[in-house]
């Protein structure tokens, strides 16, 4: 079973690009008999100095794709956009060394330089693509591997929402109206239409508390829905269950009543930046939340089974320098149940392109004064 399972990539490829390098630069050796070693030094640092801007104009490019994402993705920092697109550190030292090589060691008088040959060209290019691989000058940058990872769909974020919804979503959504009917028979209509599907709140700084109470104490727990039985995965009799909570505003008048949880995944996410082995920061955690959400709310909206039957609550409760209230994730939550008050139910037309669930940054249409998504065109 063990030879099945993938080692740990090692550091072959570097020992055979030195073995490599050593090669090309004897043939480029033999290839230049009549010059002398200053001037060959001094060639292979004028091909380090284009390989080095040639890499600087890529990443340029990518800084500046990086800019039109600097408030969603870097807080609004182009100096974190800038880190994201280029090792300014790395590079610049190389091409401080290339131009010292350059310009340190002088030409030698009398000499006449002919046209570079074929060969001397290609082991000399090579020689300094070989280089970069070994020093690992042409490394992907951060915002290339975020691109790679959206874009083929292996993010953490994707998975653990993927995960959300088959291992959890898919199952108790269906079932939820049922469950919300048999609560009703045993203990009357406690909630009304708005309140008759599950609130999902997504935390962009993924705290995920045990207690809803101690983020908020306008939000107050009221009753557990019947629990749910379903056997799974060799569990005979799995329950899940919802909870039902009493919401206040601020003045502390009639409660509303909702279904109301946290997107567990979140936690994973929260714990990952507090274990070392993890090595996840917490910008990573930030950008994985926010995708979290998109991709959750695409997969969401792909499924009729489960239409009308959730709403997600996304909200920054990390923001760098702003305060909030100590009733913030009820005011959040008011205000999603006063928008649906006045929203038109409208059925969406299926569109192949929406499966692609990271091909936009994630924007959240919430205003203060609640106001129809869909306006009615007769």
């Amino acid at each position: 079973m063990s030879d099945s399972i993938p080692r740990p990539r090692g550091k072959v490829a570097t020992y055979v690009g030195l073995i490599l390098m050593s090669g090309l630069a004897c043939l480029y050796f033999m290839l230049t008999p009549d010059y002398h070693i200053k001037f060959i030094v001094q060639q292979v640092a004028q091909q380090l100095i284009v390989s080095f801007f040639a890499l600087c104009l890529l990443r340029l490019c990518e800084f500046v794709e990086e800019l039109g994402h600097k408030q969603t993705r870097y807080q609004n920092s182009w100096v974190r956009a800038l880190n994201a697109s280029l090792d300014w550190k790395k590079y610049g030292f190389c091409l401080l060394i290339s131009l010292l090589f350059n310009w340190v060691l002088p030409y030698e008088k009398n000499m006449s330089y002919a046209v570079p040959t074929v060969g001397q060209t290609i082991s000399l290019t090579c020689f300094c693509v070989l280089f970069l691989k070994v020093f690992q000058l042409d490394v992907l940058s951060p915002a290339q591997i975020s691109e790679i990872s959206e874009t083929n769909k292996c993010n953490v974020a994707h998975g653990l929402a993927w995960s959300y919804y088959l291992g959890y979503l898919k199952i108790v959504l269906p079932k939820l109206e049922e469950k919300i009917n048999q609560y009703h028979r045993e203990y009357g209509n406690v909630l009304q239409q708005k309140g008759k599907k599950l609130y999902i709140l997504i935390p962009f700084s993924c705290k995920v508390l045990d207690k809803l109470e101690k983020v908020d104490t306008n939000i107050v727990f009221y009753q557990n829905l019947p629990e749910l039985l379903v056997d799974r995965a060799g569990i005979k009799s799995r329950s899940y269950k919802h909870s039902i909570y009493l919401i206040y505003d601020q003045k502390k008048q009639q409660p509303h009543h909702c279904i109301l949880e946290y997107a567990t995944p979140l936690r994973s996410l929260f714990e990952m930046t507090n274990d070392s082995a993890a090595a996840f920061s917490k910008e990573q955690r930030l950008d994985q939340a926010k995708l979290f959400y998109r991709t959750l709310k695409s997969i969401l909206n792909n499924v009729p089974e489960v239409t009308g039957s959730y709403r997600l609550i996304p909200y920054d409760d990390d923001l760098e320098g702003a305060e909030l209230g100590p009733h913030f994730v009820s005011e959040e939550i008011l205000k999603h149940m006063r928008q649906e008050l006045t929203e038109y139910p409208v059925a969406e037309p299926s569109n192949a392109n929406e499966t692609d669930c990271m091909s936009s940054e994630p924007h959240l249409m919430i205003s203060d004064d609640p106001k129809p998504l869909r306006s009615y065109c007769p």
